[in-house]
């Protein structure tokens, strides 16, 4: 089974892990290794673009089939995230944070500017696009924190549905505290 068929034949918790320690590829050079990573359950998920149904042209990318990616632009930051259940079921992983040389790749409007990812790449699917994963890297740990910047009423609000490398200091938000000197296996 190759990557692409693996994380489509997971479910959207597990597909947000196991972007973890992936290469973010485009026209098949790397652009960085994902670090963080956050899960969105779609239609019972008061924080997903999804939820109660909702459908409209700009969330029209996660109503496709598990591999297709689902870019949207929010406060003039692009966001690049993973759909990851059959068409018609609307769930999708947002990639939050990537590994870069450069150091800034805390935040997932920070790498898509700097990698130039937009919405040229949204509803492609990943065997037909330029932006494309590989396997990489191993996570020593794997950590969970409730997402980052959602607004929505509880339970949805503070369940633990972000993922990150523990320990890596491109997590956003992570405590100096926290950073280890090699989060990888």
């Amino acid at each position: 089974m190759n990557t692409l068929e693996t994380l489509c034949s997971l479910d959207t918790i597990s597909v947000a892990k196991k972007l973890l320690g992936m290469e973010l590829l485009m026209n098949g050079k790397t652009l960085g290794i994902i670090v963080e990573t956050e899960a969105y359950l779609g239609v019972k998920d008061a924080a997903c673009h999804t939820y109660q149904a909702k459908r409209t042209p700009k969330n029209e990318a996660m109503y496709l089939a598990a591999g297709h990616w689902y870019v949207y632009q929010i406060y003039g930051h692009q966001m690049l995230n993973f759909v990851t259940r059959a068409a018609e079921v609307p769930e999708a992983v947002l990639i939050r944070a990537l590994e870069l040389p450069t150091n800034n790749g805390n935040g997932p409007g920070k790498f898509t500017r700097i990698c130039g990812i937009d919405k040229r790449f949204n509803a492609e699917n990943l065997a037909e696009s330029s932006l494309t994963l590989a396997i990489a890297r191993t996570p020593i740990a794997i950590q969970s924190h409730a997402r980052i910047g959602v607004t929505c009423g509880e339970p949805w609000k503070s369940r633990p549905l972000g993922f990150y490398v523990a320990g890596h200091a491109q997590v956003s938000k992570i405590r100096k505290t926290e950073i280890t000197n090699q989060p990888w296996q």
